[in-house]
């Protein structure tokens, strides 16, 4: 589709209204501005997740791409500087009132791509309440859920924060990872504290002096771009039987 138009905010309201809402899908980056080290960019998460997200609505006929939820659920973070947040009741209402938008307009199909952790309890609320009430097909797609993939190109379980995995991912996004500040720098093993066998929630700054938590190990803009493209391949099945399911 050469020169698909497929950014929302490009796209005239005419053109939207030219729609058939039964075959259209829209996807919803939305991520998190928050510290991911001193070597990666404030907008770590809401980047990954807009590039995804624009990828496969370029691609993907009657697929568009909304505007980039670019503030998420971070106080954790709120003692490391830039960080920005809402709370988690606030966040679940932005996303229940961009669904509640898209439906008065009829549409009815919507993915919404997030990158960012701290966000999902609160998407899952909004969209099993507009699945639920309204009858929508609202899905979550979150990148770093594939950990047989995670496992295959870095050699562990998950992504953390801002290590290797998500910077490595973030460099094949967006080109914006300081590769002068990778040596040398200090990881907490995993995320959070613990006592005894129970997790105690935690600001970030109680367990890592500089925000980053997970292996650091491997590096690699060549392996962002696998992940990368494994995870645009994946959004693409799942939006292409999302066009085709059929809402009783």
């Amino acid at each position: 589709m050469k020169n698909k138009r497929y950014l929302l905010h490009e796209l005239s309201w005419t053109d939207i209204d030219s729609l058939d809402v039964e075959k259209t899908v829209f996807v919803l980056p939305v991520g998190s501005t928050e510290q991911h080290g001193p070597q990666n960019p404030l907008g770590t998460d809401f980047l990954i997740a807009e590039h995804i997200a624009r990828k496969v609505a370029e691609k993907i006929e009657d697929t568009y791409c909304l505007p980039t939820i670019s503030i998420g659920v971070a106080s954790h973070h709120r003692n490391f500087s830039g960080t920005l947040w809402l709370n988690d009741h606030t966040f679940e209402q932005v996303i229940k009132e961009v669904l509640h938008s898209l439906n008065y307009h009829g549409f009815q199909k919507v993915i919404i791509v997030n990158g960012h952790g701290g966000n999902t309890s609160s998407i899952i609320n909004a969209i099993k309440e507009y699945n639920d009430f309204l009858e929508m097909v609202c899905l979550l797609f979150e990148w770093w859920k594939d950990s047989e993939l995670v496992e295959r190109v870095f050699g562990v379980p998950n992504a953390i924060h801002a290590d290797a995995v998500e910077t490595s991912v973030v460099w094949a996004a967006t080109n914006l990872v300081k590769e002068d500040r990778i040596e040398g720098l200090t990881s907490a093993s995993e995320w959070g504290r613990k006592v005894g066998d129970l997790d105690l929630i935690s600001r970030t700054e109680q367990f890592t002096t500089t925000g980053i938590a997970g292996s650091l190990e491997g590096i690699s803009r060549d392996k962002g771009v696998k992940l990368l493209n494994a995870a645009i391949e994946k959004l693409s099945k799942s939006i292409v039987s999302l066009l085709q399911f059929k809402i009783d």
